[in-house]
């Protein structure tokens, strides 16, 4: 069943004690205003620390004119939905090494991507706001990250902050492991003949 900002914010109060809840994000309680107060910067700092399946996206970025700050030779925008770009795509394929870059602000005091590739395709970590779209382990992670973030506010128990802390840790542990586990890896060098005429 696909989440809801309500719903995650919900199960971040049930975790701190059964007797906080709230019916809306906008009500006039001191359970939704903290949780306002922090809800997209602990869902952003989040989404920022793995590339997320369901946030990764790719794209070419437009070239910009101008002189790349720091002896780059290019420069391009950064995509106006990215939380971060985690890599740029290298053509000789996944297990070829990286290819370096830079992400700074350029004359015009806008945020650019510096590389010394041409044309390249960057893989980067959309901001995703529709909580309908994150994976189940995701979501766990993400309301006890939350709880974490409003338990001294809302408790003033600092045991409740520790204990939401460790089993937040636990949590995105877990998701990140979870997240990471889903695709097939091909070995681009198989065994040699006499190797595998033995097996």
């Amino acid at each position: 069943m696909a989440s809801t900002d309500l719903q995650i914010a919900q199960l971040a109060l049930q975790n701190i004690g059964d007797r906080f809840d709230i019916s809306s994000l906008d009500e006039a309680s001191p359970e939704a205003e903290q949780v306002a107060l922090v809800y997209d910067h602990v869902r952003d700092m989040l989404l920022r620390e793995h590339p997320w399946g369901f946030a990764k996206r790719f794209t070419n970025p437009a070239a910009l004119v101008g002189t790349p700050p720091d002896d780059w030779l290019y420069m391009f925008t950064y995509p106006a939905d990215a939380l971060k770009v985690t890599r740029i795509v290298n053509p000789a394929g996944r297990k070829a090494l990286p290819i370096e870059f830079a992400v700074g602000r350029n004359a015009d005091n806008n945020k650019v991507l510096m590389c010394n590739l041409e044309e390249p395709e960057i893989e980067y970590i959309k901001l995703i706001t529709d909580a309908g779209m994150y994976d189940p382990a995701f979501v766990l992670a993400f309301a006890l990250r939350l709880s974490a973030a409003i338990a001294m506010p809302i408790t003033g128990d600092r045991g409740i902050m520790l204990e939401m802390r460790q089993l937040a840790s636990e949590a995105v542990s877990l998701a990140k492991s979870e997240d990471g586990n889903e695709g097939v890896e091909v070995d681009d060098e198989p065994d040699p003949d006499w190797i595998t005429a033995r097996s």
